[in-house]
């Protein structure tokens, strides 16, 4: 089970929060054609990776397509509000779990970034796993997004934000491998939201779910299914002119362009950047994060599963 609906449909340790990230990832089962956009605005989409993303940055990393400091110095929100999620299985050896899932709200109240962290494990010994097995772990506050990051005298990044929320509040007053880990989760977070806004991402699948598979569950008191389009990342090994020319051939069909949409669902169009390498001189724009579709046929809120 993906880690939003874990939390939602599961049990989990209560937070102050919980109220506030509850409100954003349900999905409303009937949809109302004169909402206005504010409400549909605070209904955040999904960004599911189902690779490792620690292990992506740093292989990333290895092959020179990014910096640490460039990635976070350029990254954008591809909505005002979403979830993003992932697993990783990085420095799990010789623990008691197989993995453990990280997952974030994000929304942008005027300037101010919001990130609501949710943390879950996997324990290798399912005899001690408790109901309690994910939970709100931080709540946090970014003034300016991107976020100002300065870099330490041990060469670690540290960000300009303000804690609000924290399950290992003294530990994090008193121990430096607390503040480390923390900025550690955070850059992978970032990182999650700095790569799927650019155009590595070409092969897309839209899945649907029957009707009588969405009634069946209805029936025997199941969450909804959501909708959702596989993404597959293109990450080449080697490469050593990322940040100036992507990976692969950008020519491929547009799901979001006017003839793909126009007899489809009002939906939120994911803000990404986009290269022009044919123009001259070549050069990229960002495009903001916006609606498209026909109200009138309904709504559709996506999950989209990136993997690699």
């Amino acid at each position: 089970m993906m880690l939003a609906q874990q939390w939602l449909h599961g049990h989990h340790v209560k937070t102050k929060y919980d109220r506030y990230l509850a409100s954003r990832l349900v999905i409303p089962t009937t949809f109302n054609p004169h909402s206005s956009v504010a409400v549909l605005n605070n209904i955040a989409e999904r960004i599911v990776f189902t690779d490792d993303v620690p292990s992506l940055l740093y292989q990333m990393y290895d092959n020179k397509q990014i910096t640490y400091q460039g990635m976070l110095q350029t990254v954008k929100l591809p909505y005002d509000c979403f979830w993003l999620e992932y697993q990783s299985r990085v420095g799990m050896q010789g623990s008691e779990f197989n993995s453990a899932s990280y997952g974030a709200l994000i929304e942008r109240q005027g300037d101010t970034v919001y990130m609501t962290i949710v943390t879950g494990v996997d324990l290798i010994d399912k005899s001690d796993l408790v109901a309690d097995s994910c939970a709100i772990t931080h709540a946090i506050e970014f003034p300016t997004w991107p976020p100002t990051v300065r870099e330490s005298d041990d060469k670690q990044l540290s960000f300009a934000c303000h804690v609000v929320h924290a399950y290992n509040a003294d530990d994090l007053r008193d121990r430096k491998e607390a503040i480390l880990e923390l900025g550690a989760i955070l850059c992978e977070l970032i990182f999650g939201i700095f790569l799927v806004t650019h155009p590595k991402v070409y092969s897309v699948e839209q899945v649907k779910w029957k009707d009588s598979h969405k009634r069946a569950r209805e029936r025997k008191g199941k969450p909804p299914l959501l909708e959702y389009r596989r993404i597959r990342m293109h990450i080449a090994k080697g490469r050593k002119v990322y940040a100036q020319r992507p990976a692969i051939d950008t020519r491929t069909t547009d799901l979001d362009s006017d003839a793909s949409v126009q007899h489809r669902r009002y939906h939120k169009v994911m803000g990404h950047f986009r290269h022009y390498l044919k123009h001259d001189p070549p050069h990229t724009t960002w495009i903001e994060p916006h609606y498209r579709g026909d109200p009138t046929l309904g709504v559709t809120f996506t999950e989209r599963e990136v993997l690699k």
